[in-house]
């Protein structure tokens, strides 16, 4: 099956001042051009009870322990969860590596096409098994994400209002994304989005 046509690559990424939270793990497998490829159903704090929406196409990514579970997690990415990394409410800092755009955004209803993603991921089965019992009424989403690797990462300093259980976090201070470059070429993007949107059968 063909995926449809990948959107054109930006020359300079659009500039963004918001950040998504995801595990630390996902964004080192991200950054490592192993997945494309995020399952969100929203976080406590999000709007409309609970329920994710892709409110935004350009962010940066947010890399957080909080909730990481090594069950969750298959075993060959386990030792990434002993690197050392000081909170962000700790070090007084958050360290965002890379910027990301939203290519695809899909709806999930059905759990064997949501399960059908996990090769494609760092994700057990049993992440699958989580998504799919909370908030059943709810479906999941399956995000397509073009990531660029900021070189250095930004640093801003951390504020209070960044913590909890949220998916997006408004950024108090402005961080510039023009000097980020892609993690994956245009083909091999092209590549892993059409795996993805075969597992997903919307293509």
């Amino acid at each position: 099956m063909i995926a449809p046509a990948l959107p054109a690559a930006p020359t300079d990424p659009l500039p963004s001042s918001v950040a998504l939270k995801e595990w630390a793990v996902v964004c080192h497998e991200l950054l490592a051009g192993r997945q494309i490829v995020l399952v969100r159903k929203g976080g406590l704090h999000e709007p409309h009870r609970g329920a994710f929406t892709a409110a935004h196409d350009a962010f940066f990514l947010y890399p957080n322990a909080e909730h990481q579970s090594a069950e969750q997690l298959k075993p060959q990415v386990h030792p990434l969860l002993s690197l050392p990394d000081p909170p962000a409410a700790e070090r007084g800092a958050v360290v965002l590596p890379a910027y990301c755009r939203v290519v695809d955004v899909v709806e999930v209803r059905d759990a064997a096409r949501l399960r059908a993603l996990e090769p494609l991921t760092c994700w057990s089965q049993a992440l699958f098994d989580m998504r799919l019992r909370y908030k059943p009424e709810c479906p999941n989403y399956a995000l397509t994400l073009r990531c660029f690797r900021l070189t250095p990462p930004a640093t801003v300093p951390y504020d209070k209002t960044y913590a909890g259980c949220r998916s997006w976090v408004p950024l108090r201070q402005p961080v510039d994304p023009a000097a980020a470059a892609p993690v994956l070429s245009d083909a091999a993007f092209a590549a892993a989005r059409a795996s993805v949107l075969e597992a997903l059968r919307v293509c």
